[in-house]
């Protein structure tokens, strides 16, 4: 009798350890090395706040796209900076915009003279190519790549020089990314979304870019806002349009390119540029899954041969890859599993009591790193935030339903060709279904005549 109890523990154990638990363990694992390695090294050492004692040029390349409702306040958030303005210049570079964004490069011209603003067209569009044409005609010292959709906090600039004045190891870095969003005022459900999204965006800055940079394995220079040395910028390969996350191949080939120098890609926090919210899910949709089908494409291209486990663990983007991507299929039991469960004999207390485990579980896991990154957060924001707090309760209801856009990169990136343009599967349905009925009709009409 003790055998056969001790046996079905056993299989029991098995059975939810290998498709629930180790996803959690995962998760639970890298919040832990996240909060061990924050307290025993501390804040990143290359965030000095010497003065500087000259202003090196700077570029900044602001690729524009169809940009009339952004550029102006992007221009805007740049002229604003505590740098000096003659120590800096700004290449805007239109790559097939068909609306009004260049009468907003000549008002914001017009009512700063004193700046020193380009503008130059390609004839087809491109973001890659756009940032290429700006680097090339840029001559500062450091460059600076910020969207047409993005603007800097007045701080930004002297940030950057200031950390890579101080540091000569570094030889690209990210600003932080936050989402521009009045935290508190409504509650509806898009504005839920968009306050997990800040407080997405915040954990993944302060929480997962500081752990990079302290372990020199930051995976992707945001293509939102970006620094290079201009001479180590112009030995990389660039832009490239082969995958649709052109900036995490360019991490890539910088990092291969340094080899085991030492030179190294950073993290600036004190450096800030916003975003604008996601307007809607079917942008989230489209968002997320650009994002990971981007991931793969460029593992694809960097891996010579699919590694082993072994191989993948010892490697910073194996790990990724196995966290990201091979256990996201694991996951999927969450959703088919436990309810099938129920036909399967299992009493619907545990399915439920299971199911509500993990909600807390992950629940206390989003308290950890936020509070990781509230207290790392100026006193100021700490306020907006606090407005928040109660939108933690419904972040791993938003992690799980990111998750599946992401897994949806995932199967794109492997049945589809590569397009920057995405459809969200409501739409594709809704395709799917008007075809099929017109090919209905033209069957009955055929049989007809």
């Amino acid at each position: 009798m003790l055998e056969l109890l001790l046996e079905q523990a056993v299989s029991f154990g098995l059975f939810w350890g290998i498709w629930l638990l180790v996803p959690l363990l995962i998760d639970v694992s890298t919040t832990l090395v996240y909060l061990l390695t924050f307290s025993f090294e501390g804040e990143q050492s290359s965030e000095m706040v010497e003065e500087l004692k000259y202003f090196p040029y700077v570029t900044l390349v602001v690729p524009v796209h169809d940009s009339a409702d952004t550029l102006y306040k992007c221009l805007q958030s740049l002229a604003n900076q505590t740098y000096p303005v003659d120590c800096m210049e700004v290449i805007c570079v239109n790559n097939g915009s068909k609306d009004e964004s260049f009468d907003m490069f000549q008002e914001f011209h017009f009512e700063h003279p004193d700046m020193q603003v380009m503008w130059s067209s390609l004839d087809r569009a491109g973001k890659s190519i756009a940032l290429n044409a700006g680097i090339y005609s840029g001559q500062g010292t450091y460059m600076i790549n910020v969207d047409a959709d993005v603007w800097l906090d007045p701080e930004a600039v002297i940030n950057v020089v200031k950390t890579f004045e101080a540091d000569p190891t570094i030889v690209a870095a990210t600003g932080a990314v936050r989402v521009d969003k009045v935290l508190g005022e409504n509650s509806n459900f898009i504005d839920m979304i968009n306050y997990c999204e800040v407080i997405e965006y915040l954990v993944a800055f302060d929480v997962g870019r500081r752990y990079q940079n302290l372990k020199n394995s930051l995976f992707t220079l945001s293509g939102a806002f970006s620094i290079f040395r201009r001479d180590v910028l112009l030995q990389s390969f660039l832009y490239q349009e082969r995958t649709v996350s052109e900036d995490t191949d360019l991490t890539f080939n910088i990092r291969k390119a340094l080899g085991n120098s030492q030179g190294r890609i950073g993290f600036v926090s004190k450096s800030i540029a916003y975003v604008e919210p996601i307007e809607s899910i079917t942008r989230l949709y489209s968002q997320r899954v650009r994002w990971q089908r981007g991931e793969i494409e460029v593992m694809s291209t960097y891996y010579e041969k699919t590694p082993t486990i072994i191989e993948a663990l010892q490697d910073f983007t194996g790990r990724i890859l196995l966290s990201d991507h091979s256990i996201a299929f694991l996951r999927l039991c969450w959703t088919f599993l436990l309810p099938f469960m129920y036909f399967l004999g299992y009493p619907l207390p545990t399915i439920v009591i299971a199911m509500f485990g993990l909600f807390i579980c992950y629940l206390v896991l989003e308290i950890t790193t936020f509070s990781v990154a509230y207290r790392s957060s100026p006193p100021e924001y700490r306020e907006e935030l606090r407005r928040i707090f109660w939108v933690i309760f419904f972040m791993p209801i938003y992690r799980y339903l990111t998750y599946w856009f992401r897994l949806a990169g995932i199967i794109l990136a492997l049945t589809e060709a590569r397009s920057w343009k995405v459809s969200d599967p409501v739409d594709q349905i809704i395709c799917a279904l008007k075809d099929e009925y017109h090919a209905v009709q033209d069957r009955i009409d055929k049989i007809w005549r």
